[in-house]
């Protein structure tokens, strides 16, 4: 018998709260002056660690003790697929969103899970448990953050609006950088470089939108059921539909001023 909404969307939060308890138990510890190992992955900037590997073992050991014959996704993994090849349903794990920021003693960093049917986005989950941040819901059943509905903040337009934007580093670059051809349009642009919080800020009612260039699926693929669950909307296109390593430009905003924010995304923002 295949599982409905809820059963997936209550593993999906099993996972993800024990993740989190995984995550903070060794930045407790590594914030005492413990070792962490850290390398890099497809740049110098694009940090891994060890622990990274723990809580994606962790997530799907969880998941697997539930539904055996699911297959996976994750970032640990790159784009290959674990598990049966031939499941309808997929996973997809960021055991560890916000590395950059966890290395650095931050406290904004989380875990973000979510399974799709044949494509179709069923459940999904995010916690940054030193905020004390809980965002999740399934197709149907709507989208809460620590137990209460959701409510999206009522934004008049673009020149209202509170954005975060993840790809702050070419934000910045030349005249014609994100950042600068951004801001007449706009109340304010934030960064956080955690996609939970950053999303998580929309859930809240505390933000209005966010775009991303090279974002991955596992960054994105709770929230994206989550805005839409709330009334906001999200899209998303591969930068490359030949090498899914490369990511996705995406947007996620508001209803009242989605149309404006996808239109400028797909029209500006390059590599």
């Amino acid at each position: 018998m295949s599982p409905d909404n809820k059963q997936l969307l209550d593993v999906c939060r099993e996972a993800t709260a024990a993740a989190s308890a995984l995550l903070v138990k060794e930045y407790e510890a590594f914030c005492q002056g413990g070792s962490l190992e850290i390398t890099t992955k497809e740049s110098a900037t694009d940090y891994v660690t060890e622990l990274d590997g723990k809580a994606q073992k962790l997530i799907i050991s969880i998941i697997q003790n539930h539904f055996p014959d699911h297959r996976f996704i994750a970032e640990e993994s790159g784009a290959e697929h674990i598990g049966d090849p031939n499941s309808p349903y997929e996973w997809i794990i960021d055991p560890l969103d916000g590395t950059l920021n966890y290395i650095h003693k931050r406290e904004n960093f989380g875990t973000i899970i979510a399974v799709q049917k044949d494509g179709e986005l069923l459940a999904g989950s995010m916690e940054l448990p030193l905020l004390n941040q809980k965002f999740y819901g399934a197709r149907g059943l709507g989208s809460f953050f620590n137990g209460e509905p959701v409510q999206l903040r009522e934004t008049k337009g673009m020149t209202d609006a509170v954005l975060n934007c993840n790809t702050m580093r070419r934000a910045v670059q030349g005249e014609d950088g994100i950042y600068r051809a951004t801001m007449p349009y706009c109340a304010s642009i934030e960064n956080t470089g955690c996609a939970a919080q950053e999303i998580g800020e929309i859930l809240r009612g505390k933000t209005d939108g966010a775009f991303f260039l090279g974002i991955r699926l596992w960054d994105i693929a709770a929230g994206f059921l989550l805005v839409e669950e709330a009334g906001g909307k999200m899209k998303l296109d591969p930068l490359d539909p030949g090498n899914p390593r490369t990511g996705y430009r995406c947007a996620t905003a508001t209803t009242p001023i989605f149309d404006e924010l996808w239109e400028w995304v797909t029209t500006k923002m390059e590599l």
